[in-house]
């Protein structure tokens, strides 16, 4: 109780911190100024070094709103940082208003609602766009406080509604977040750009309909930071407004008239439209219509009834160029453990990976890695770790002895506990198939698994054995791999995988896959409670549970098992290419394809 009490006096402290800051920049003397002087000083005591100094001020302010950070580090808190950052935006404004021709700073009076103001500005030729130095601009900050009046007299005399802030969201993407209805309708009329995204990389149709559990912390946040300068927000109405937020954000019928996905006829697939198989055209249009707009996609490819009813190429995509797929290897890899436990080289998921790795037995410190089963491997409960979180990890990864990662790679958890993403488990995957089979892996896979579905992989990046799971496939390809398992292991009436073994690769050992704080936005707006079979990962969208291959870069291969159906979605691979620009983009792929899904009936 004590904790509770000590972290509300610092909020309300940290509160009567700004509103000092602006009672002691602001205007001129007044009663009630000098109200809000004593009220601070009375909260603040000397031995509170940020009550001494505007700066401190400011930055004690900003870590006020980031403590909310933790709970979860996705684009709910990076729209949290933004709206911290557009009021500690307008004090900065604040300290600039002596030379502004209006007596109230611009940025301020598009809080305030203060639309006279505004007008002054706007007659004295104000720079409507204006940036203070965290990017926000006087319209973003009507949005957030849902000023429509401001909002639409500074679009009528100009403002850009396209300008993003410095964390790359812009007024139309915030308005939808924060059901901002009016506000909202002012933007579209105004041509605000429906399709663009966030460096979340969403739409702003995507932050009106996938809300997040998490949105009712972070409001409450927001209110009790923000209230004191007039910031409103009731949960009940924002929830109300989202649904015809979102309708609003769908595209024109004009904009989808010329959207075209019929596919190429030819001998690898049957072909057929969307209508014949029970599919609205106007939501592949839709889908279409949204894939337009991304730099790094490559394909869109929707199978029905196991026919391919929507296919289209984007950027450097094309029918027959195979293109790096990423860790979407490894459903791949899982499939090649599967076909080694049906010829008996593998007959017991539960032997321990030690047994074999003899050679290195005596080497190995960790005497919980002698636990490590097969299954375990398959379900990434391993205990190893997710390299790309340290360097050193991931380049003995990457130098291709198979050996030194067994040896020297610290686990994370015991085995079996827990789920950790790792990409040496698929790696040491490889390595044991090819073993325990005494079979180089690619004539296993050529012999036991391409030839079957009559396709061939492009490039496969060849370590010892092509142990690596770096492999190149044509989207196509690709779609023939998901329908294989779409239809439980069966080709052209052949069962090419066994059907226990999808059944068991597909199902959830994990409902805590991908728990901690850096990884979960990388999943988009769309795929929810995310769980883990075989090297199959489970989501939940629009209501059903679907399967899903998923690669670095947005390569998302989606098993939608009620509707009988599979999307395939290919894009630039980003190859050790792991800055926040790259999420953006590959959120971007997983919400494309996640909004598709979720506005199937």
């Amino acid at each position: 109780m004590r904790s509770h009490v000590c972290l509300f006096q610092i909020l309300v402290a940290k509160i009567m911190l700004v509103w000092r800051y602006l009672l002691s920049v602001w205007g001129r003397q007044t009663p009630a100024r000098d109200a809000g002087m004593l009220i601070f000083d009375r909260q603040c005591r000397f031995d509170m070094p940020q009550c001494l100094d505007p700066a401190i001020a400011y930055t004690s302010m900003m870590s006020s709103f980031n403590l909310v950070g933790p709970t979860r580090k996705n684009d709910l808190t990076d729209m949290l940082r933004i709206l911290a950052t557009f009021f500690c935006l307008m004090i900065a404004s604040v300290g600039q208003a002596n030379n502004q021709p209006v007596e109230t700073p611009l940025h301020m009076a598009a809080l305030l609602g203060d639309l006279s103001a505004v007008e002054k500005h706007i007659e004295a030729g104000t720079d409507l766009d204006q940036r203070d130095d965290f990017g926000s601009t006087p319209l973003i900050i009507a949005a957030v406080f849902g000023k429509v009046e401001v909002v639409a007299a500074l679009l009528a005399a100009g403002a850009d509604p396209t300008i993003r802030d410095d964390q790359g969201s812009n007024p139309l993407h915030i308005a939808a977040f924060l059901g901002r209805v009016g506000v909202v309708e002012a933007l579209l009329d105004a041509g605000a750009d429906r399709y663009a995204r966030s460096a979340s990389g969403a739409m702003a149709y995507d932050y009106a309909a996938a809300p997040l559990t998490e949105e009712n912390v972070i409001f409450d946040q927001l209110r009790a930071g923000l209230g004191p300068l007039g910031f409103w927000l009731d949960d009940a109405e924002a929830a109300a407004a989202k649904p015809a937020i979102a309708q609003m954000l769908r595209p024109a019928a004009g904009d989808l008239r010329d959207i075209d996905f019929t596919p190429v006829k030819r001998d690898d697939f049957e072909v057929s439209t969307p209508e014949a198989e029970g599919l609205d055209p106007v939501l592949v249009a839709e889908l279409y219509r949204d894939a337009q707009a991304l730099p790094r996609l490559y394909s869109v490819l929707v199978i029905k009834n196991g026919k391919l009813v929507a296919e289209k190429y984007f950027n450097d995509g094309a029918i027959d160029s195979p293109t790096l797929i990423q860790s979407a290897a490894k459903s791949i890899f899982s499939a090649f453990v599967g076909l080694a436990h049906r010829e008996g080289c593998l007959p017991d998921l539960d032997a321990r990976v030690m047994d074999f790795f003899p050679d290195i037995a005596d080497q190995v410190s960790d005497r919980r890695k002698s636990e490590i089963t097969i299954r375990q491997l398959l379900q990434m409960r391993s205990g190893f770790p997710w390299e790309e979180t340290d360097p050193k990890f991931w380049q003995l990864l990457l130098e291709g002895d198979h050996l030194a990662p067994l040896r020297e790679l610290p686990l994370v958890a015991d085995p079996g506990t827990a789920f950790n993403y790792s990409n040496f488990s698929t790696d040491l995957l490889g390595v044991i198939v090819s073993r325990a089979c005494s079979v180089d892996l690619s004539e296993f896979a050529s012999e036991q698994f391409l030839r079957p579905l009559n396709i061939q992989f492009g490039d496969w990046i060849r370590g010892k054995d092509y142990h690596y799971p770096i492999i190149h496939l044509t989207p196509r390809t690709a779609a023939r791999i998901a329908q294989l398992y779409l239809e439980r292991g069966t080709f052209e009436g052949k069962q090419v995988l066994p059907k226990d073994w999808v059944a068991s690769s597909l199902a959830d050992y994990s409902d805590d896959a991908w728990v901690t704080t850096e990884r979960l936005d990388h999943a988009g707006r769309y795929l929810g409670d995310l769980g883990y079979g075989y090297q199959w990962w489970q989501a939940s969208v629009g209501g059903r549970r679907i399967n899903f291959a998923w690669g670095h870069g947005g390569q998302f291969y989606g098993l939608v098992h009620d509707l009988n159906m599979v999307v395939i979605v290919t894009a630039y691979p980003a190859w050790q290419e792991h800055g926040s620009e790259n999420w953006t983009h590959e959120r971007a792929h997983l919400n494309l394809a996640g909004k598709f899904i979720s506005l199937l009936p």
